[in-house]
């Protein structure tokens, strides 16, 4: 089992690395679910562990200098989706409280720019962005696994950026519409229901395939929606069936239609339930066999360590000790 908690040891990053590499590799196949198992197992665990786990700080910068820097500056959250989704909603939290506790009291803002699933906007601090310290990220909790998905449309390499802090662990939870047609997950192996995503290579559309292709429900994808909050409101109109998001951000935004049962929660994303969903089952129990379960392991590392904040790769190392 890939690791839950962010202290891990060297020695133990290069054994899940060798552990997840061979049994990927021996149990691939030649058919779709084999190719995915294989693609994604090769590499994940070292992206995943590198990006998540590896936030060394690097040099230290005096208060005078930090504050120097900061001072009278306006520091851009870009947010890699939308305003109305989770991310957008904790970045308008993180902005009123980060400033008065960073040097010099900068002012914070978000910035969203949405597209395919958080890989536009990573793709632009890796490489546009200004690299002086003025600019800061909320980039997808499956850029790792995007990059391995679609290294042809991923322009960035996640190891690289610099992790400043972690805001919420929070498992991800397919919540389904009351009048959907099911309301456990098990109904899905043999009834299709419509889920309604940001982009294929987002959470949501990466957890969907992984549904689909690892464990074969009968998942029909609708990618291309600007955030979870219109793809709620969908649901609500009955237009998607289901959506995939954080537990966190539906307790928050849907916790009237939740009550009211006309949003139901049929399988969450993580290593342990949340403690509020107890009979929700985890998309782990679901393994077929030990190389879909490390695939569902993939799927649910990103659990612990939900809305992260990072900086580009060659932002001054000077400042990431006061941006913590």
């Amino acid at each position: 089992m890939l690791p839950t908690t962010p202290v891990v040891t060297d020695c133990l990053l290069h054994t899940i690395v060798l552990r997840f590499t061979r049994n990927a590799a021996t149990k691939a196949a030649n058919d779709r679910r084999g190719f995915m198992q294989m693609k994604i197992g090769r590499t994940a665990a070292a992206l995943i562990a590198g990006a998540a786990f590896a936030t060394a700080v690097i040099g230290a910068a005096s208060a005078d200098e930090a504050t120097d820097f900061f001072k009278g500056r306006t520091i851009n959250i870009v947010v890699g989706f939308g305003s109305g989704g989770g991310y957008g909603h904790y970045c308008q939290q993180l902005v009123q409280y980060w400033g008065d506790h960073t040097p010099g009291k900068p002012k914070f803002i978000c910035q969203y720019m949405s597209g395919a699933g958080g890989v536009k906007a990573a793709n632009y601090m890796y490489h546009a962005a200004p690299k002086d310290g003025s600019y800061v990220s909320m980039l997808s909790d499956y850029g790792a696994v995007a990059q391995l998905l679609e290294p042809h449309k991923v322009k960035y390499d996640y190891r690289k950026f610099k992790w400043v802090g972690i805001m919420v662990p929070s498992n991800p939870a397919m919540m389904v519409r009351a009048g959907a047609g099911a309301t456990n997950f098990d109904q899905l192996f043999k009834k299709q229901i419509v889920v309604g995503v940001v982009g294929m290579l987002g959470q949501d559309g990466i957890n969907a395939q992984i549904m689909n292709s690892i464990l074969g429900v009968k998942l029909k994808i609708v990618s291309g929606y600007s955030g979870t909050a219109p793809i709620a409101l969908a649901m609500e109109k009955g237009e998607v069936d289901a959506s995939i998001s954080s537990w966190i951000s539906w307790k928050t935004r849907a916790k009237s239609q939740i009550a009211a049962g006309k949003f139901l929660p049929i399988i969450q994303i993580g290593f342990k339930k949340a403690w509020d969903l107890p009979k929700v089952p985890l998309l782990n129990d679901y393994a077929k066999n030990e190389a879909g379960q490390k695939v569902l392991h993939l799927a649910s590392a990103a659990a612990p360590f939900r809305r992260s904040v990072t900086v580009p790769p060659v932002c001054p190392p000077k400042l990431l000790p006061a941006r913590r």
